[in-house]
């Protein structure tokens, strides 16, 4: 079932040789856990190579994300990214199969990469994300990791990437049925 994921895997295991990714703590110091479970890691979008240094971040588990469909439209390339764990998503509606897709492999114990800004940014700075996140994270009972992706000066330099502590939205709303407001508190 996760064949082709895998074998992506595989043949990425050398990448880090060439295309480090850096992972600091928000203090700075060195990254050293790992993250276990169903989890979202909510990162900026600054580049294509995003996805990919995902990967190489958390190179110790099946990373699913979320892709827009307008990425996904030719066909080699949508076969492609499914292959590699995409989850394609409408992001101009709200696009409730997505949803219902990435909360199934959160609750499978998944880690699924987002996005949450919907669109790539060329500004290190994190503008406002969308709710959809915080949406996922509720209905699947599990955290949301912070990520902020570095840009690298040239396309062949390492990353790096800081990761934060995680947020529990569940433990921030406690309703069953939180309303529209309590998502957006969430998010911002």
């Amino acid at each position: 079932r996760y064949f082709p994921m895998d074998f992506a895997r595989v043949q990425l295991l050398a990448l880090p040789l060439f295309y480090p990714v850096r992972r600091l703590t928000q203090e700075g110091k060195k990254y050293r856990n790992k993250i276990k479970g169903g989890a979202l890691v909510a990162a900026n979008h600054y580049g294509f190579s995003d996805p990919l240094v995902l990967f190489i971040t958390f190179w110790y588990r099946r990373v699913f994300f979320l892709a827009a469909n307008v990425v996904m439209r030719p066909p080699i390339r949508r076969a492609l990214l499914k292959g590699i764990g995409a989850i394609e998503i409408n992001r101009e509606i709200a696009d409730m199969q997505a949803i219902r897709t990435t909360v199934d492999k959160l609750k499978q114990g998944h880690l699924v990469g987002v996005f949450p800004q919907g669109r790539l940014t060329k500004t290190s700075e994190v503008t406002a994300i969308k709710s959809g996140v915080v949406l996922m994270a509720l209905q699947a009972d599990v955290p949301i990791y912070p990520m902020h992706i570095y840009p690298a000066g040239k396309w062949y330099q390492g990353r790096t990437v800081v990761i934060g502590e995680p947020v529990y939205p569940s433990r921030l709303c406690q309703k069953k049925f939180p309303s529209t407001a309590d998502i957006q508190k969430i998010s911002a």
